[in-house]
């Protein structure tokens, strides 16, 4: 009983230093958290992130200008009624019907219309794979921010406890008083770090609501279970992954829009074909008036100067080139998806070594440090080689999180180079 009501003491200088090394305030005192599994993530990202919600409206304009990309190509009925009077009154009503039989400019921009809808596609899916990351990651630092809170609770625990074994053993003339220092100046420092953690959780969360699309700050904390697979073996051909990127998907989009944009210019070249019919009555009163008759009629039309040849040779020049960077463009794109796969390939493989190796040295940690507490208590071992195992331990608990996290968030990282999309 002794020994707990100096420990207390201890504890009480401990949390309430000198105003010189007052510790920095802490956030406020959170309400009751909103407690999120991963699955319940992803749900509220799709309906809420606006990254999301923007690439799908997107798609959505695409594909209305796709579908109406088409209404060149649909009969045309116009109907109009007029009146006219030159001292005897007039009425005339008229109808006419029109279609675009051959035309190569509505055909390019129909193509054009396809393959921004594609674009769009590729953009939605795109978007979709990196929310996947970036809430992957959100999720993960708030998961291991809330772990690391316990575990520097856990330190701080030990610490105080240590410092009180140390205080007791120089008040009884069996410690030297820079050692009591040293063992007290490690309690102050693991409750600064424990303060640490708390703001570090408090700013992790800030950061998942902002990938699940909250507008204001909610309170929210993660759950469940959270640890890295095992890579796969080095495929053979990162090749085959390719066609699952959605950056290569929209690069090859663009080059579909270049070659609309030929077809476009080239369009000119050609002759347009259209056919109308019309039908009128007249009369001196309204329908049906006494006189009548129709008109059928087909042409056929080509452009030879302002529009025709000669702009059509600069212009298809132009499209061309583009057409040309726009190829370029894919294989840069292309070589750098294959340099990203092989670099989230091997920090994947890297970061799950260093995590077993973490996690390996963390229970030998845990097992010195027990062991040294007995010795040290028995006077078996020196206050400076039980500083380097507490150190050594407390160290390996924060190496532990960080490697877990690191696995984490690379196994995401692969899985976004892969194309994952968001709910895969």
């Amino acid at each position: 009983m002794h020994f707990m009501l100096l420990g207390w003491a201890l504890t009480a200088s401990i949390a309430r230093p000198a105003a010189a090394a007052q510790m920095a305030p802490l956030p406020p005192a959170a309400t009751t958290p909103k407690t999120l599994t991963w699955q319940d993530c992803v749900a509220l990202a799709a309906l809420k992130n606006p990254t999301l919600i923007s690439a799908d409206y997107s798609l959505q304009s695409a594909r209305a200008t796709y579908l109406g990309s088409f209404n060149g190509f649909m009969p045309n009925l116009t109907l109009s009624n007029g009146y006219a009077s030159s001292g005897v009154p007039n009425y005339t009503s008229q109808y006419t019907a029109s279609i675009n039989l051959f035309n190569m400019s509505q055909v390019a921009s129909i193509k054009a219309a396809a393959s921004n809808y594609t674009q769009a596609h590729a953009s939605l899916r795109l978007a979709s794979a990196n929310l996947r990351f970036n809430l992957r990651q959100a999720f993960a630092t708030a998961f291991f921010a809330d772990q690391n809170v316990e575990v520097s609770r856990k330190i701080l625990d030990i610490q105080r406890r240590n410092a009180s074994e140390v205080l007791l053993r120089y008040k009884g003339g069996k410690e030297y008083e820079g050692n009591m220092m040293s063992a007290r100046s490690q309690a102050i420092q693991a409750e600064a770090s424990l303060n640490q953690a708390l703001r570090g959780a408090r700013t992790a969360r800030v950061s998942l609501d902002q990938q699940l699309g909250l507008d204001e700050f909610s309170v929210v904390a993660v759950t469940g279970t959270l640890a890295a697979e095992f890579p796969p073996d080095l495929p053979s051909r990162m090749q085959d992954f390719l066609s699952n990127r959605p950056d290569v998907a929209v690069q090859e989009a663009v080059i579909r829009q270049q070659k609309a944009a030929v077809d476009s210019a080239e369009s000119s070249l050609w002759p347009s074909l259209g056919a109308s019919y019309s039908g009128f009555r007249a009369g001196p009163s309204e329908l049906p008036g006494p006189n009548r008759g129709w008109d059928a009629a087909a042409t056929l039309s080509y452009p030879l100067f302002g529009g025709g040849p000669t702009a059509t040779y600069y212009g298809v020049k132009s499209s061309k080139r583009a057409l040309d960077k726009a190829e370029q463009d894919l294989r840069t794109v292309k070589d750098a998806a294959l340099a990203d796969l092989e670099n989230n390939w091997a920090a994947y493989g890297n970061a799950i070594d260093q995590e077993v190796a973490a996690e390996d040295n963390l229970n030998s940690a845990r097992q010195r440090n027990k062991e040294a507490v007995i010795r040290y208590a028995s006077g078996l071992l020196s206050f400076d080689n039980w500083a380097v195992i507490v150190a050594a331990w407390v160290a390996a608990e924060q190496q532990a999180i960080s490697a877990h996290l690191t696995a984490v968030v690379a196994q995401a990282a692969w899985e976004q180079s892969l194309g994952k999309a968001l709910g895969e």
